[in-house]
């Protein structure tokens, strides 16, 4: 059950550090939008129109929420449409922190995304092959640039 307590402790650390109509999607978007943005090293203005690379949001973020109600973190009905509304009216030049990092070749938070996410879907049973991807494909630099 430690996997639930983890989840509940990073919505509540939302609450505490986001709006509250923000809040409970924040666990939702961060995880979905660091690994995408990552894996293009662009913007969300280069990214959220993309009809070839939008969908993969909305994917990403249906497999968080997924892995949230299996663990029994009550999320509302609409968390992944109110996620993707942040991705359309987020500034265009918006990049998150992993992204600027792995652009920098610093370590990048993966494993605390996209890799925690992969590691509960299997605990709970709950598939998570989009982000299983992006972990994938991420991993060789979590400890910054390659050698």
């Amino acid at each position: 059950m430690q996997h639930v307590w983890i989840i509940r402790l990073i919505l509540l650390a939302s609450i505490v550090s986001f709006k509250a109509s923000a809040a409970a999607n924040e666990p939702i978007y961060k995880t979905g939008y660091a690994s995408i943005m990552a894996l293009a090293r662009l913007p969300v203005g280069k990214l959220r129109d993309d009809p070839d690379i939008a969908p993969w949001f909305a994917t990403a973020y249906e497999e968080v929420a997924s892995v949230g109600r299996a663990a029994g973190v009550v999320l509302p009905a609409d968390a992944v449409e109110k996620t993707l509304n942040f991705n359309r009216n987020a500034p265009p030049q918006l990049m998150p922190s992993m992204a600027v990092d792995l652009l920098r070749g610093n370590r990048i938070e993966l494993p605390w995304l996209s890799g925690k996410v992969v590691e509960l879907g299997r605990k709970l049973g709950v598939p998570t092959p989009t982000h299983a991807f992006m972990y994938a494909a991420l991993k060789p630099y979590v400890m910054g640039a390659p050698a």
